[in-house]
């Protein structure tokens, strides 16, 4: 049952917003809701729940989401926004079925005219329905009972809301006993064991899934029959030969297998069924058992497994036959999808388990910048809509603002100096660490000299403090929070360091390539020809020169090996006031290479042309 549109009007924070929710070709878009706390993303949650709510009690009377008399939702006075009158909200789904409500701060027939406020239609139309003697008014056309179960019975319908959990096994021994029991299905009308607001599911996830293991072994093991001729016996005996399971409970099942492979990140992940006397279930792999028992995994395990094995058994429970995760369809609304998730998980693990179900709406709520960036990897900029609060206005992933408080928060964890650490937030340009400040004054000449001054002008090119600071911010930095940094930064190494061209996020590596050619075989002293530095050499003692005699090859014949130059340590700043004051184009020509890489680099992290570290 599809949520096509949402109307709110001085609700809370809300003064108004009108989301008319996106699809692809039929397919609906995952909607993520963004906002600081109090922006409205709960109280847009709830229409959509109450209206889900109300219409699986039209088709399930006997069945109650709520008990009677009771609502899930209260309309107060309390949401009015201060100094309109009256809020309204309204929720559209599929095939024109509709919630609408409204609350005023006096009973109807008190105004003499409807309060100042937005006149749509809709509004309107709520507002002239609304008794005299009453102060809030609730309509909806569930009625069609035949046309609304044609979209919602046999489609997964599912709430998780933000106080959802599951006792740890340490605190609650009793979950570790917690043994599969098999499902006991209603079939009579007006009545469902279907639950749409899911709490603590794991228990009742279980004793499905043992259920569809059993269905699976019992009724849809497949064998061929081959005869094999016995010396003695008259006539062949035939023999089953296994042939794999083929049937609706497979196919749910192998769906299963796919959710729990990657909430494990364990490619031939299994789930293994115990004993008659211990009928837990447990989670297996070719190398062995991973948790003897689903209720000990981790928190952020059991919020993943909960949650699409939630979607997979209630879809199941509707009746309605499939094969493939392509082929569930409903709406799935979670509120703090990101609640009890590590960075990886929100990153990496959830958007692509949300992608499994590309018929599945889901609408949820998020402060988490990293499962924002983990959807834009997934599905691409236009593959999901985000909605910031109270506006709900449509943004990208960039405008995001909670983007910078997570990646200064990131910042103040990791061992990045003070200066390194404040370079990068406060940068406005992308940054480029070189080694030392010697290969900041070659860059910087030499961009003079070959015209490359306005390249410089477009990033910030500072002195790193060294091979081992760049290395160790490398290796510090890990995805997906470097995804957070406010620009891209390149550490450039020495031609003698040989690092392999990579990035994670927005953080990349390069190596200045060696010139096997020039004398001085280490430091960015490479890149000049020996014409450069004979002439600095009459001019100085710049170096120790490593003459290389008598060297021979492997059949001992006399070889010639080019002479080596080494930069004396406290030579390489004279050499570099030198070379800067009196080189010319020709002796910087060579540098060339290093602005080719620069802008190679820079460009390569939006084109992801190197390797990138996961």
């Amino acid at each position: 049952m599809y949520t096509k549109r949402v109307q709110i009007v001085n609700y809370g924070p809300i003064e108004k917003l009108d989301i008319k929710f996106p699809f692809d070709d039929g397919a609906p878009k995952p909607i993520v809701l963004v906002g600081e706390n109090g922006s409205g993303k709960s109280i847009l949650l709830s229409l959509v729940v109450n209206g889900l709510i109300s219409a699986k009690d039209a088709i399930y009377p006997d069945s109650p989401e709520v008990d009677s008399g009771k609502v899930y939702k209260l309309r107060s006075g309390s949401y009015i926004r201060a100094g309109t009158g009256f809020y309204f909200g309204r929720v559209d789904f599929e095939q024109e079925f509709y919630v609408a409500e409204m609350r005023s701060e006096r009973l109807r027939r008190e105004y003499d005219d409807f309060p100042a406020g937005p006149r749509d239609p809709d509004i309107l139309d709520a507002w002239n329905k609304m008794a005299p003697e009453r102060v809030d008014y609730y309509d909806s056309n569930f009625s069609e009972r035949i046309k609304l179960e044609g979209i919602f019975g046999n489609k997964c319908v599912l709430y998780f809301p933000p106080n959802r959990f599951e006792d740890p096994a340490w605190l609650n021994e009793g979950n570790l006993r917690s043994r599969a029991e098999f499902l006991d299905s209603r079939n009579i009308q007006g009545e469902t064991n279907r639950r749409l607001i899911a709490y603590s599911p794991l228990l009742e996830n279980q004793n499905w899934l043992f259920g569809v293991i059993f269905d699976q072994a019992a009724f849809e093991m497949q064998t061929r029959s081959v005869s094999i001729p016995i010396e003695g016996v008259p006539q062949a005996i035939p023999f089953p030969i296994f042939q794999g399971y083929s049937g609706d409970a497979t196919g749910t099942y192998e769906v299963a297998l796919r959710i729990v492979q990657n909430v494990t990140n364990v490619d031939d992940a299994r789930f293994g069924i115990g004993k008659r006397l211990n009928r837990v279930i447990s989670i297996e792999s070719n190398d062995g058992q991973i948790v003897p028992n689903i209720f000990q995994l981790s928190s952020g395990e059991t919020s993943l497994l909960n949650l699409f094995l939630s979607i997979l058994r209630d879809f199941n429970l509707s009746g309605t036959n499939f094969t493939s995760a392509e082929e569930v369809q409903g709406v799935v609304v979670v509120d703090e999808i990101d609640l009890h998730l590590h960075a990886v998980q929100q990153y990496e693990v959830l958007p692509r388990l949300i992608r499994m179900f590309p018929k599945v709406q889901f609408i949820v709520t998020t402060h988490s910048p990293l499962f924002v960036l983990g959807m834009n990897k997934v599905y691409g900029e236009n593959g999901f809509a985000l909605y910031r609060l109270p506006e709900g206005g449509q943004i990208s992933p960039e405008e995001f603002s909670e983007f910078g408080d997570a990646y200064f928060a990131f910042a103040e964890t990791r061992t990045f100096s003070d200066d390194m650490r404040k370079l990068i937030e406060e940068a406005q340009k992308p940054i480029v660490f070189v080694e030392g400040k010697t290969d900041l004054k070659y860059i910087e000449r030499a961009a003079e000299l070959l015209g490359k001054e306005a390249l410089l002008e477009d990033l910030e090119l500072r002195d790193g403090g060294g091979k081992g600071k760049l290395i160790k911010i490398w290796k510090d930095s890990v995805l997906p929070l470097t995804e957070l940094l406010p620009q891209q930064v390149l550490l450039l190494f020495d031609c003698d360091e040989e690092r392999p061209p990579e990035k994670k996020g927005k953080l990349i590596q390069r190596t200045i390539p060696l010139q096997s050619q020039n004398p001085v075989g280490k430091g960015i002293e490479n890149l000049f020809r020996k014409p450069t530095l004979e002439a600095a050499l009459q001019n100085g003692k710049f170096f120790l020169t490593e003459e290389q005699h008598g060297a021979t090859d492997e059949d001992g014949q006399p070889v010639t090996v080019p002479e080596k130059w080494t930069v004396i340590d406290s030579a390489k700043s004279s050499l570099c006031d030198w070379l800067c004051e009196n080189g010319t184009h020709k002796d910087f020509k060579p540098f060339q290479v290093v602005f080719d890489l620069i802008e190679e680099a820079l460009e390569s992290s939006f084109s992801g042309e190197c390797a990138t570290i996961q």
